[in-house]
């Protein structure tokens, strides 16, 4: 016989229900969105109860890790406030869509996220890391916190405030306004 292998089979496996120490209100838009992207939710655009939503987070927070969910949501909403300044980079663009390639199961997660958000509340905890983002890939900026922005006319050429560092920028100087109290 090998060595590891399992010649007698067993038939008195326990069945045993983990207690989940998860609690959605612990949890912000964000990382309710990835969890719920990780999950058995179906990719239909139905209704469901808030129960089964509940159980759909949870499962996504049990299947992907509490730590990995926080960095994956920060990177998604990194990702977001690059999109909406229309200055995402190829490398960027490439690992969000490694990360989540199905777009229409992302919306509706999102949009599922949203309506728990509503209904569960967020906890002051989760309230201060709500808005935290990071960029998975070199930044726009290279963190200098500006995006040179060209075109086609030299004169039409511009910098904006990279979304990203910004908030980070905002979040210190209110960390440094309440030290100050």
């Amino acid at each position: 016989m090998m060595p590891g292998t399992i010649a007698v089979g067993r038939t008195d496996l326990v069945k045993a229900e983990a207690v989940s120490s998860v609690h959605v209100s612990d949890l912000t838009g964000a990382e309710r969105a990835v969890a719920l992207y990780a999950s058995d939710m179906p990719n239909g655009n139905r209704r469901h109860t808030s129960e089964q939503v509940t159980a759909w987070i949870v499962q996504g927070v049990e299947r992907v890790g509490s730590k990995e969910l926080r960095r994956r949501a920060e990177c998604r909403y990194g990702y977001r406030l690059l999109e909406l300044a229309r200055v995402v980079t190829a490398q960027i663009q490439a690992r969000h869509d490694q990360r989540f390639p199905k777009p229409r199961r992302l919306l509706i997660a999102d949009q599922t996220a949203a309506g728990s958000v509503y209904r569960d509340g967020m906890t002051d905890r989760a309230r201060r890391r709500n808005g935290t983002a990071k960029v998975d890939g070199e930044c726009p900026c290279h963190g200098t916190g500006g995006i040179a922005l060209w075109g086609a006319d030299p004169d039409a050429s511009c910098e904006i405030m990279c979304p990203v560092h910004r908030r980070a920028q905002i979040d210190a100087f209110h960390r440094a306004r309440r030290a100050a109290r």
